[in-house]
């Protein structure tokens, strides 16, 4: 018996990892820092803000019924404090942080029809994730981050959460 209970626990768990890679399949993630700094060194941070652009001409996009915007600077807050640093007022800080967000539902992609080995040009909307760490005594960019990822629109909530959750995990941790 306790041999078909860890069986089914393996299986469960990959049934489990199956789903989440198809559900962040699309998502590609990037980091880069300056390679003159030693990232360790800092100890603190504030916010400077974030910003918002949307292309959508037709009006099809449907903003998710949640604050986007606090979930992702809830997940950065996290990623930060999981690297040692704490949030301080900002006279107090040495990196000043900020991220941009961008949707544009007219985005193109080109996809390959499988009877002719044609690429034919379809509509794909797409959502991008910029983090930025600027050094507050400098005024330089010290690293950044880039998601991007196709945007469902019948994506339930915890669908959306779960894909920004691994996009800002990925992207502080690579």
């Amino acid at each position: 018996m306790k041999r078909l209970y860890s069986l089914t626990l393996l299986i469960l768990a990959i049934l489990i990892s199956a789903c989440a890679s198809s559900l962040t399949k699309d998502i590609e993630v990037e980091s880069a820092s300056d390679p003159k700094v030693n990232l360790k060194a800092y100890k603190t941070y504030a916010w400077i803000g974030s910003a918002a652009v949307l292309n959508d001409p037709e009006g099809k996009w449907q903003p998710a019924e949640f604050d986007i915007s606090s979930d992702i600077k809830f997940l950065i807050n996290r990623e930060l404090r999981n690297k040692n640093l704490s949030e301080v007022q900002d006279q107090e800080a040495e990196i000043a942080m900020s991220f941009f967000t961008g949707v544009d539902m007219e985005a193109q992609n080109l996809k390959v029809d499988p009877n002719t080995n044609v690429e034919i040009p379809v509509n794909v909307p797409k959502a991008s994730l910029i983090v930025v760490a600027l050094d507050i005594e400098t005024g330089f960019v010290v690293w950044i981050g880039v998601a991007t990822g196709n945007i469902n629109e019948d994506a339930t909530i915890e669908t959306t959460k779960a894909r920004i959750n691994y996009a800002i995990t990925k992207m502080f941790n690579q």
